[in-house]
């Protein structure tokens, strides 16, 4: 078989990815699949080394929490056509990868899954679910769109290659990668019939830190060359980012048809959901990211302790 997708983890040690590796070892197109794990410590990983059509594991120097420069790395040590930007929290369905690999032989540079949740128990998850992942929540109709999530989605390997040394930063969110595509004349798609299963935060105290984390980490990025009115501006605009991305949501929601499974009962976790978001902006723009990042990056890289335990 011809590897024709390379499915990259940043990982610390096996258990973070002993759910997701079941995962993938199911999938229909395994034996056209190689999985490129980044770790830190390499001692850390027995990996199964006939569940795929190639398995690598690459040692780097950076921290299994920084997962776009893992990414980085893994891209580089890739060897597929088109690699997959995983996470240890998502689940995708055993069909998934192959439709991902069907579609990368047109000339898209970028094809995206559509993210459906994998812990639908709480209003918690599914405020994460649309604050995150609103315009690719499924169901959704797919085709050529202007923006794919980072997380999940998979892209041409000479596209991402071409980046040069601003991968990692490209990599930590969605616009920066989406913008240098474009830039170059790239076209992305969402397949809707790929399909993964994402797991949320949802634990109540893990719940209101990575809100904040997560709109302060944004922010100070965004915000980290700018002078020094620009993020007094937007600092002063903060207050209005609930009320922008409200409205986004609710249309979402109504999207996907799910208005009579979740209004009004989302409301009270969307509202302050979206007041957490906005407060940790407003620190980003004034003081910077600080730590965010780090408790983001360990959210996302040991996702079940944050995660309800009869969500698990």
């Amino acid at each position: 078989m011809t590897i024709e997708l390379s499915v990259i983890l940043a990982a610390d040690r096996l258990d973070t990815i002993r759910a997701v590796l079941r995962r993938l070892s199911a999938q229909t197109a395994r034996d056209r699949l190689e999985l490129v794990v980044v770790t830190p410590s390499a001692f850390e990983l027995e990996l199964p080394d006939d569940a795929f059509g190639a398995v690598r594991v690459v040692e780097s120097d950076g921290e299994a929490i920084d997962v776009a420069r893992l990414r980085a790395q893994g891209v580089g040590a890739a060897s597929a056509p088109a690699v997959l930007l995983a996470e240890t929290h998502s689940f995708p369905a055993l069909d998934s990868l192959e439709l991902l690999i069907e579609r990368h032989r047109d000339s898209w540079v970028g094809v995206g899954q559509a993210i459906c949740n994998g812990n639908p128990e709480t209003m918690r998850s599914w405020t994460n679910l649309f604050l995150d992942y609103g315009p690719w929540a499924d169901p959704c109709a797919g085709g050529a769109v202007r923006e794919l999530p980072t997380h999940n989605s998979s892209f041409k390997r000479a596209e991402l290659l071409a980046c040069g040394e601003k991968l990692p930063e490209l990599l930590r969110y969605s616009e920066g990668i989406n913008a240098e595509l474009r830039a170059r004349g790239g076209r992305l798609y969402l397949e809707p019939r790929a399909k993964t299963f994402h797991v949320n935060v949802s634990r109540t105290t893990s719940w209101l830190v990575e809100r904040v984390a997560a709109g302060r980490a944004y922010a100070g990025a965004r915000a980290e060359a700018w002078p020094a009115w620009r993020r007094m501006a937007y600092a002063c605009g903060s207050p209005l980012i609930p009320l922008v991305r409200g409205r986004r949501v609710l249309r979402d929601i109504r999207r996907t048809g799910r208005s009579e499974e979740l209004l009004p009962r989302i409301l009270p976790a969307l509202v302050a959901g979206l007041a957490l978001s906005a407060l940790g902006e407003l620190g980003g723009y004034l003081l910077g990211a600080g730590r965010a990042p780090r408790l983001i990056g360990e959210m996302e890289l040991r996702r079940m302790p944050h995660v309800r335990p009869g969500e698990r």
